[in-house]
């Protein structure tokens, strides 16, 4: 579920190992720069202006297309978290439509289902525990759907008809919340965005050395500026390790709701 191996998973290590590669090379891009100052090389200065509009331009750009990118997944997980829990709280009041014998089993197993979805969601950053997770709904949705098919041999009813209407759109919807989780930017938009940022970087240094002049705004507010957002849309792409998060809240109240003492 992340395209980013080992520590550069972690949002910290992240931001740190851009802003570290974009700081040396502003560094190197301001002492080629001055160089080009000490020689007195005007041909080539009067370039650096041209190509530095260029290359923060695209970089412009493609930090706005990336983060349209990121905030419209951000948005639609948001919204699969509140639709899921629709789809299992209206399963849950229609299973006490179901015969007895099928009822409160599937009750329970509802609950289960809603209990590893919310444990799963606390460990979003463990693929491993993420992969118990899946497997257990999974199971659970199987269970679910085996007293769905016994149901309806024992009472097919229109009843028990949308009963199994509103079990499908529950495995559906949570389908589609996993491969939302899935959903990452891809590996080479990041690339050509890193790619690009550190060009920006550099050409911007190398004009003020070009220029003779170290300015703090190009050599060190500038990087650290596109760090930082940079960290943003990565945040926004892996919200469970960060500061931004998908609020959990409906699936806690569902959660609340289904507990034993909420039924009598």
């Amino acid at each position: 579920m992340n395209e980013f191996p080992g520590l550069l998973s972690n949002q910290w290590v992240f931001f740190l190992t851009v802003a570290a590669v974009l700081l040396s090379l502003s560094e190197l891009g301001y002492r080629i720069g001055l160089r080009l100052f000490n020689a007195k090389d005007e041909a080539r200065r009067s370039q650096i202006g041209g190509v530095q509009g260029a290359v923060l331009g695209l970089l412009g750009l493609l930090v706005g297309f990336t983060f349209s990118m990121a905030l419209s997944r951000y948005e639609q997980r948001r919204d699969l978290v509140l639709k899921e829990a629709n789809a299992i709280g209206t399963t849950w009041l229609r299973a006490s439509l179901l015969p007895e014998a099928d009822r409160a089993p599937v009750k329970d197993l509802l609950r289960r289902f809603v209990d590893v979805r919310v444990e799963t969601q606390k460990v979003a950053d463990d693929p491993a525990r993420i992969a118990e997770g899946l497997r257990k709904c999974a199971e659970i949705e199987n269970e679910l759907w085996q007293h769905a098919e016994a149901a309806a041999k024992v009472a097919p009813t229109p009843i028990t008809a949308t009963f199994i209407i509103t079990l499908n759109e529950m495995i559906d919807t949570d389908a589609e919340r996993v491969t939302a989780g899935r959903n990452m930017i891809p590996g080479s938009v990041w690339l050509l965005l890193l790619v690009v940022a550190a060009c920006g970087c550099f050409i911007s240094a190398c004009g003020s050395g070009a220029e003779g002049v170290r300015s703090g705004l190009t050599d060190f507010f500038l990087p650290l500026l596109i760090s930082v957002v940079i960290m943003l849309v990565f945040d926004l792409t892996h919200p469970h390790q960060g500061f931004i998060s998908i609020d959990q809240q409906p699936m806690l109240d569902l959660q609340r709701s289904m507990m034993p003492a909420a039924e009598n």
